[in-house]
């Protein structure tokens, strides 16, 4: 018997029978997969639901009482031991796992034993009026030995004696009324600026770019208290006298060490002295020591927009009037700078379907002092969010996207651990980052929602915050049943009344680094405030007297404000993390370039005629973008959901769509920030500019004495936004094109 021949009519048999069965099987049964069928459905609206009834009030303010129990500023036992512990085994438990990153960074200081303050000093020598070392004790839940003094991080040691300033804001605008207008010369001086309108590290740059030897800087009632002077804390919410912010005055992100890199064990560090640090020493004090030093002060009365709440006559100086007239001010400072590790602790819940594209949540952990509301509110809301998910997951959920929450140090130094991470997981992020869901505080007020976003991120904002409860009944009796219907009626947009406001993102918080170096949507979410208070910040920032007692008896009694913020940072991240089709609205991208050019052009476009030149190239450029834009939004409302590879090019034609505004060399060569359509002001980085490098370009630029070459970086700045908005609407087509031939 040949048994060659005999297997292979059996293996030809055995084939045929095969391919038999499979053609019977997809002949009959034409469908997909139960688990691709399920693959292209969106997530069950359930879920979203469930999680709202899921985040509990009262269990966030458990966690706001353990959070806010002691002081834990960055690089402390507290900060990078006991809270990160905590957390990193809440997350273990709860979630599909989490890890810590550490790194060891610059921070400072001031000397415990050798306070800061300042003083008048007599031409004998002698001292008087010495402004407070400690802020006053008003509640017993500020008693602890570990509260730092107030402090301006990275200030220099140093001891000055000088003519006192009065500077008001102390911004560019401010400093050129005085030198310009008043031909005021300002070398060896001592400033006096008020907080608020800018970022405090901004006033010390200006301060020191005028020439004066040192700096003080305090709260003016006029910018913190709305209220009755005679009626603050704790009697109300408003700041009382003996009240310091503290606070950074670091003019850049993430370790001055290791700029651009991460500091991470193999890191190359500079040596301080080749770092950008401040130059002149800076200290804190509350109005109630401001008053003493101010009251005093010779020159001309203020402009009316420079007078604060005090009861005194504001003059500018420099130095004191009669009988004072012989004497300085002294400013006296002894902090330092240290290296210390910080840590960050990433939490994740592995998504189904795409493991590699991630929703990202973040909130920082470290506080100037006891930080009940920054950022331990958002913190306190960050771990409820997080262990609802958990339960979530215990009932057969699971996001087709991964979702991750993040838990970073060193934030209020300069946004040191996000920037670190984001520099060291640069490569991956860029390719796989959804979005960045930022709330540095769950709250800052209690009247309306506050949002800050990338205009892609509108659309969702807005779907989220109208399936979120209203948490003041007040207004659910008004018949505003929704976190969007107050935001609507107390906010609204001033380019379109039927939305409400959303202001851009600067660079106040950890959204920055992911937004100006790899170019990720972010969106920045609290309750704030009553809108007709003119405050420049909530009235306890950074002082001792942010604390539980506060928060609890003063601005969230139920806790229900903390709750729907954490109800719509959840609903905003399970519709990014559950939804085939990414809820991203290029197209409001589109109106909202359009509407940018439109207001350069009232606003400079007379000047530009003078100088020959247009913003013609940058208006086709949006109208290719708005093209393009309509095209890509309306093959995703009509793309097959079933075919997978289409709903991938489709949804990372919409993800990363916010990186294409990404210039490798930077805004106005500031590599810091790279989004050439927002980034934060050149002279108050907590603000945002539209066109920024433009913005930089122009600013100013009639008194410039290089008048050609500001005008070459103009029409430069006008090349470069053509050149990349036309690139960005390039990404959203179809086809792309290689050298101009369409492909």
């Amino acid at each position: 018997m040949n048994w060659k021949k005999v297997f292979g009519v059996l293996a030809v048999g055995i084939l045929g029978l095969v391919i038999g069965i499979l053609i019977g099987t997809f002949a009959i049964n034409r469908g997909l997969p139960d688990w691709m069928e399920r693959m292209s459905k969106d997530g069950d609206p359930k879920y979203r639901v469930q999680l709202q009834q899921e985040i509990d009030a009262e269990n966030i303010q458990k966690n706001l009482k353990f959070f806010s129990s002691k002081p834990h500023i960055a690089g402390s036992p507290q900060e990078e031991d006991v809270l990160v512990k905590y957390i990193h085994k809440k997350w273990q438990s709860s979630l599909n796992g989490a890890k810590i990153y550490n790194y060891t960074v610059l921070l400072s200081y001031p000397n415990a034993s050798d306070p800061n303050y300042v003083s008048i000093w007599s031409p004998n020598g002698t001292e008087s009026e010495l402004s407070e070392k400690v802020e006053k004790i008003l509640s017993p839940d500020q008693n602890d030995p570990t509260v730092v003094n107030p402090f301006n991080a990275y200030s220099p040691a140093g001891v000055i004696v000088g003519d006192l300033v009065y500077v008001n804001y102390a911004s560019v605008e401010d400093f050129h009324y005085l030198t310009r207008d008043l031909s005021m010369d300002l070398n060896g001086t001592i400033a006096i600026a008020r907080y608020g309108s800018i970022f405090r590290g901004d006033k010390v740059k200006n301060a020191q770019t005028f020439g004066c030897a040192g700096i003080i800087l305090y709260s003016d009632p006029a910018d913190y208290v709305a209220g009755d002077l005679n009626r603050v804390f704790p009697d109300d919410w408003w700041l009382p006298g003996t009240g310091a912010q503290r606070g950074t005055v670091l003019n850049t992100d993430g370790d001055p060490l290791t700029p651009f890199y991460p500091s991470i064990d193999s890191a190359f560090l500079l040596e301080e002295k080749d770092i950008n640090l401040p130059l002149i020493p800076v200290t804190p004090i509350g109005y109630s020591d401001a008053v003493k030093y101010l009251s005093k002060l010779s020159g001309p009365e203020v402009p009316s927009l420079w007078k604060g709440k005090l009861d005194i006559t504001y003059r500018l100086g420099p130095g004191f009037s009669p009988p004072y007239e012989e004497s300085k001010i002294r400013l006296y400072v002894k902090s330092y700078n240290i290296k210390k590790t910080i840590r960050n602790v990433i939490g994740f819940i592995e998504g189904e379907y795409e493991p590699d594209r991630y929703v990202v949540l973040g909130n920082h952990r470290d506080a100037w002092v006891f930080g009940a509301i920054d950022p331990s509110s958002g913190t306190a809301a960050m771990m409820e969010l997080s262990r609802a998910m958990g339960q979530l997951l215990t009932k057969g959920w699971r996001p087709r996207r991964s979702i991750l929450f993040c838990s970073w140090g060193a934030e209020e130094y300069g946004l040191i651990g996000s920037t670190e991470w984001v520099e060291e997981l640069n490569k991956v992020l860029n390719s796989r980052t959804v979005a960045y869901l930022n709330v540095d505080l769950a709250l800052s007020g209690n009247s309306t929602l506050r949002a800050l976003a990338t205009p892609i991120l509108h659309k969702v904002l807005f779907e989220a915050a109208k399936k979120v409860e209203n948490p003041n009944p007040k207004e659910v009796q008004a018949g505003r049943k929704t976190v969007y219907d107050t935001w609507l009626a107390s906010l609204p947009s001033s380019h379109d009344a039927t939305v409400p406001r959303v202001g851009d993102l600067g660079s106040a918080s950890d959204y920055s680094s992911f937004l100006q170096i790899v170019g990720i949507s972010a969106v920045d979410v609290r309750y704030t405030y009553d809108p007709k208070y003119s405050l420049s910040s909530y009235p306890m920032y950074h002082s001792v007297y942010e604390t539980m007692d506060l928060v609890s008896r003063l601005m969230d009694q139920g806790f229900k404000y903390h709750q729907a913020v954490a109800r719509l940072w959840g609903e905003i991240a399970l519709r990014l993390a559950d939804e085939v089709v990414l809820n991203l609205d290029c197209v409001q991208y589109a109106k909202t370039l359009q509407r940018i050019v439109s207001d350069v052009q009232k606003t400079y476009g007379t000047l530009l005629e003078q100088h020959n030149l247009s913003l013609d190239a940058v208006r086709k450029a949006a109208s290719e973008f708005q093209e393009a834009a309509n095209s890509l939004q309306k093959r995703a409302e009509n793309v097959d959901r079933k075919n997978q590879l289409e709903v991938r090019k489709i949804n990372d034609q919409l993800m990363l769509l916010e990186r294409s505004f990404i210039d490798p060399l930077g805004v106005a060569g500031n590599l810091l920030y790279r989004h050439v359509i927002y980034a934060p002001n050149q002279h108050n980085i907590y603000a945002a500019s539209s066109f920024p490098g433009l913005a930089a370009a122009m600013f100013d630029i009639e008194n410039d004495p290089d008048q050609e070459k500001r005008w070459l970086q103009v029409k430069k700045e006008i090349s470069i936004l053509s050149y990349t908005i036309s690139s960005a609407a390039s990404t959203m087509q179809v086809t792309g094109s290689i050298g101009g031939v369409k492909m």
